[in-house]
């Protein structure tokens, strides 16, 4: 272990400060800029220790498999070229050098791509309708002008959680058959539903719906639209009754970037 920490010494520093600058940099958009898209911080550091289980295990297993399958190649690597190396001249340590750095670049980008969206025209005016609603924000608790409309649209007259109504509404100006619900779940019932992270029958568009499933409910939460998946995979939503970090208790309507392992259904109602 004191080998460890001293040969990652400059690691183990660095990533602390790497934590430090996202939650920095995460409290000041958020802050200043409360309808961008942001990440909820607490679940990107999940995310990310997920990954690097992940990272570890895709390597574990490539090279149990070279093992098994070129135990040859396996060996020479080990007892030749890896011991070795240190004995080649800079220049062909440097070519070395630069080709599996280029290689692990070139990969990691290729895994990370992003994922374009379709947008028909009535996907487009209901993004421009949603876009106009941004500066939603509640004036007492779950009360507001507009959230009053939204509640009033599922006929609910009085104050109450409402980022259900919030989508309910916006899918009944474009006449979109929906639940015309307030009840999150209803969102998420599987004659609707095209996506989840065991099944992905269909790729996301945007004004889909998009559930998400809370442990100590033991039910579907919340609920926002989908807007697209940016580079890095992640999904960007629009949602109610939210706000900066994500809660499904929020004072607003928001633009948020959500992990998509933190999701847990999409519905399609624009057929």
């Amino acid at each position: 272990m004191k080998n460890f920490f001293k040969t990652f010494k400059e690691e183990m520093v660095f990533i602390p400060l790497l934590i430090i600058a996202f939650f920095g940099i995460n409290w000041f958009f958020s802050s200043w800029f409360p309808d961008s898209a942001f990440f909820d911080f607490y679940s990107q550091l999940e995310t990310i220790a997920f990954r690097v289980l992940s990272f570890v295990l895709v390597l574990a297993i490539a090279w149990f498999g070279l093992r098994i399958a070129f135990p040859q190649m396996f060996h020479y690597l080990v007892d030749d070229f890896y011991q070795d190396f240190k004995n080649f001249d800079n220049e062909t340590k440097r070519k070395y050098a630069v080709r599996f750095f280029l290689v692990f670049v070139i990969s990691c980008a290729l895994v990370s791509r992003g994922t374009g969206s379709e947008k028909p025209e009535v996907r487009n005016q209901l993004l421009k309708a949603l876009e106009t609603q941004l500066n939603v924000r509640e004036t007492l608790p779950n009360r507001g002008p507009m959230v009053d409309k939204y509640l009033q649209s599922v006929g609910i007259s009085f104050p109450a959680p409402w980022c259900a109504a919030f989508v309910s509404y916006n899918l009944q100006q474009f006449k979109i058959l929906n639940p015309n619900s307030a009840w999150s779940p209803d969102y998420a019932k599987k004659e609707n539903v095209i996506w989840t992270n065991k099944k992905k029958t269909w790729k996301p568009l945007p004004c889909d719906v998009v559930t998400y499933y809370y442990a100590n409910l033991k039910r579907v939460g919340h609920v926002g639209f989908y807007l697209g998946t940016d580079k890095s995979g992640y999904f960007i939503t629009q949602e109610g009754n939210t706000n900066s970090v994500g809660s499904r208790e929020g004072d607003g309507v928001y633009k948020k970037k959500r992990e998509p392992n933190k999701v847990y259904a999409i519905s399609r109602y624009i057929k």
